[in-house]
């Protein structure tokens, strides 16, 4: 068997350094491009010195492992232990997520024939794979395993961010109460121009039972004045909340002043996961025909000020 040392070299070089930067990607880090390509020619003088060098120890797997943390630091520097085991961590995910990503690519385009023939188990159960795969295959395999890799671990740092900065208000009226998940955004700035209370969004189908008939649907395209307007004499009479209701102006995307429904409840008390519970009185809470989140992780969007001028509520004291 004829080995071109120098394709070894290169091709080990392109794939330490390409994974390297997913790692840096991965733990938001900007290393230097000199600095990656000598942790990448490490890693590929290694996998060439399998063909010159005649050591097992060189290859076992405590020597693997050395190599992988020489690659870590020469690329990323030291740190701290904390940071340095993390990096390393992601390092080898990225590894074992890029391999198998190619292993399962290149086992669905072989034929059965082949598959079969590459598989022998020994007299003690092991099993040997003789794999082969095409140069172009397996670079493609390899990318195409990487740019999927990059697009779940984008989603799942966009979830995780989103998470973030959910809340779980309750809105209270009249005795009763509902929960719903609510997304803080900073960029809120919708107030009640008259008396410049802060104004929440919520989703109008958590009031379904509540509103009169068809609302919940009509505010999707009618304007909120007009559906109050529409209200009679009667259905003022039987609509509990009609005294709550509010119409705040505000501004569309195409610029035109638009209003919207607002209903002004008792008290909206805040809480998450490490934060104290905070109740604010002074808010109104305005109803948005759609779904603000295609997979409900949110129901609700918050006014940054109801975070931040909300009073806690202290914990209830402990009985001597």
């Amino acid at each position: 068997m004829i080995v071109f040392v120098d394709l070894v070299f290169f091709t080990n070089f392109a794939l330490d350094a390409t994974v390297l930067l997913a790692t840096a990607k991965v733990r938001k880090l900007k290393p230097r491009k000199r600095r990656v390509a000598v942790a990448a020619a490490a890693g590929a003088a290694y996998a060439v010195a399998m063909f010159w060098a005649d050591v097992p120890y060189l290859y076992s797997l405590g020597a693997k492992v050395f190599v992988s943390l020489l690659m870590v630091l020469l690329s990323f520097g030291y740190g701290g232990p904390l940071a340095f085991l993390r990096n390393f961590g992601a390092f080898y995910m990225v590894n074992f997520a890029t391999l198998g990503g190619v292993i399962g690519l290149g086992s669905l385009l072989r034929s059965w024939n082949d598959s079969s023939g590459a598989l022998t188990i020994t007299e003690n159960g092991g099993i040997i794979l003789d794999w082969h795969m095409h140069l172009g295959l397996f670079a493609a395999s390899f990318f195409l395993s990487l740019r999927l890799f990059h697009g779940t671990t984008d989603i799942r740092r966009k979830r995780n961010d989103t998470e973030s900065l959910v809340w779980k208000a309750e809105v209270r009226i009249d005795g009763a109460s509902w929960s719903v998940p609510a997304l803080l955004d900073t960029g809120n700035r919708l107030y009640d121009p008259l008396t410049r209370t802060p104004v929440m969004i919520l989703e109008a189908s958590v009031w379904e039972g509540q509103l009169p008939a068809g609302w919940c649907t009509r505010l999707q395209t009618e304007s909120a004045d007009r559906l109050v307007a529409e209200l009679d004499e009667s259905a003022s009479a039987s609509f509990a909340w009609m005294d709550r209701l509010r119409l705040v102006p505000y501004r569309g995307v195409n610029g035109s002043t638009r209003m919207m429904l607002a209903v002004k409840p008792d008290a909206l008390v805040l809480s998450r996961e490490g934060h104290p519970p905070i109740e604010a009185a002074r808010v109104l809470i305005g109803l948005d025909g759609g779904t603000l989140s295609s997979d409900r992780t949110y129901r609700a969007i918050l006014h940054p000020e109801l975070v931040s001028a909300g009073q806690e509520i202290p914990a209830p004291s402990q009985p001597a």
